[in-house]
């Protein structure tokens, strides 16, 4: 039971700190799909850079943060959403990019996390 608190109050963490960004993106006027972006490789780059301090998967701080609070915080489905709604305004090469750069971006995130995990 314990464990679903842990994940429960990361996850309220988590997408807390999602919408601070979503707002904050929307205070500079970008677009959704730049701050869902920017979660994606900022939540990239820190489960990169935790995930190697957990070995046992049900560690609760394990639970509390890669789980809950990463968890929370990034969401594939915002980033569907969002290339979804560029494919549906016609805006294609938009669509395109924003798959190309957050797989690429993340994926270049968890790495360059390991690499500083393993650096410090």
């Amino acid at each position: 039971m314990m464990n679903f608190l842990y994940v429960g109050l990361g996850g309220f963490i988590g997408a807390a700190l999602r919408y601070g960004v979503s707002a904050g993106a929307a205070f500079l006027a970008w677009r959704g799909h730049w701050a869902t972006f920017m979660v994606n490789v900022l939540g990239s780059l820190a489960i990169g850079y935790l995930a190697p301090y957990f070995e046992n998967p049900a560690q609760p701080a394990r639970l509390f943060l890669v789980v809950g609070v990463l968890g929370g915080f990034t969401t594939f489905s915002s980033f569907s959403l969002d290339t979804l709604s560029l494919y549906h305004n016609r805006e294609f090469l938009l669509a395109v990019c924003n798959i190309l750069l957050n797989v690429l971006a993340c994926l270049m995130a968890v790495w360059a996390g390991f690499r500083l995990h393993h650096a410090w």
